[in-house]
């Protein structure tokens, strides 16, 4: 264990942060404090880019961008950027897949599932909208569906479509799952569909601690600590010469927006609430 001290400490790790650091100020110390040698900066040209046999972390979508405009050689690992995001700039940036890995920003929709089925405890049918841009989630959506004894209603919509109308041209569903997907949610569309969903009583599990807070029923989610625990265990194992599969985080726990669920007259358990998993040594 000494010697896992030791290679931490010595560990060489570059972190590249959002312009304003506030919310990841969590993620920023407790890196920190595991990597004593850590270098963090908002500013990726502060960086000696010549020195690419130590990886460079991302903290979230600007700072992956930025980074993949002046870098293409260090190994890059991705945190706090939905899978959507991250694969649009990797491939706009023209960036070989192998020399990258992501913990995204979103849980997994296998996790979402397993939360949707135990919310309701009987087999519902779950309505998701795709776009273009998140069609890659299909068959994850699919497979985790059926896994948690799920039907899954999928609808494509098309560039330009308004997702509102595309919503509520979905007939049956008993509950509706958004997915990261900025090309069909802005923060206008959210509102507009939260709006017409609401309406109808259909509940809305959404994809992230702020679409909780804007109004959806609830969501997995990892937070501060869930991602740094995450990211620690990621940066102590890994082999930069071949970095692993990017993945949706390991720990996770569900956030409840209580008024929505009064509103909609839906009665979220003590067992739903303790949903997820913890890092070793972290109860609740």
């Amino acid at each position: 264990h000494a010697m896992d001290l030791a290679a931490a400490a010595s560990r060489d790790i570059r972190v590249v942060s959002a312009p304003d650091q506030s919310s990841q100020k969590p993620i920023l110390q407790a890196l920190k404090s595991h990597f004593p040698a850590l270098v963090s900066t908002a500013d990726p040209g502060l960086l000696d880019l010549r020195q690419s046999s130590s990886p460079i972390v991302t903290l979230g979508p600007a700072a992956l961008r930025r980074t993949l405009e002046l870098d293409s050689r260090s190994p890059l690992v991705s945190a706090l950027t939905s899978s959507q995001v991250y694969r649009r700039l990797l491939a706009s940036a023209g960036r070989d897949a192998g020399n990258s890995t992501a913990l995204f920003a979103e849980a997994s929709p296998s996790n979402q599932m397993q939360l949707i089925a135990a919310i309701f405890e009987r087999k519902v049918t779950v309505g998701v909208l795709l776009s273009e841009a998140s069609s890659y989630l299909e068959k994850p959506l699919r497979l985790a569906a059926q896994q948690s004894g799920l039907e899954l209603l999928l609808a494509h919509t098309e560039p330009g479509q308004d997702p509102v109308r595309a919503i509520n041209a979905l007939g049956g569903v008993h509950a509706l799952l958004a997915v990261p997907d900025n090309t069909l949610y802005t923060p206008d569309t959210l509102r507009a569909m939260l709006e017409s969903t609401y309406r109808r009583g259909l509940p809305v599990i959404g994809f992230s601690a702020a679409t909780v807070n804007a109004g959806t029923l609830a969501s997995a989610w990892s937070d501060p600590e869930d991602v740094a625990a995450d990211l620690i265990e990621l940066l102590d194992n890994i082999n930069l010469s071949s970095l692993p599969e990017a993945r949706y985080p390991r720990y996770w726990r569900v956030n409840i927006n209580d008024n929505v669920a009064r509103s909609l007259g839906l009665l979220i358990s003590d067992k739903v609430r303790a949903m997820g998993t913890r890092p070793p040594g972290r109860a609740g």
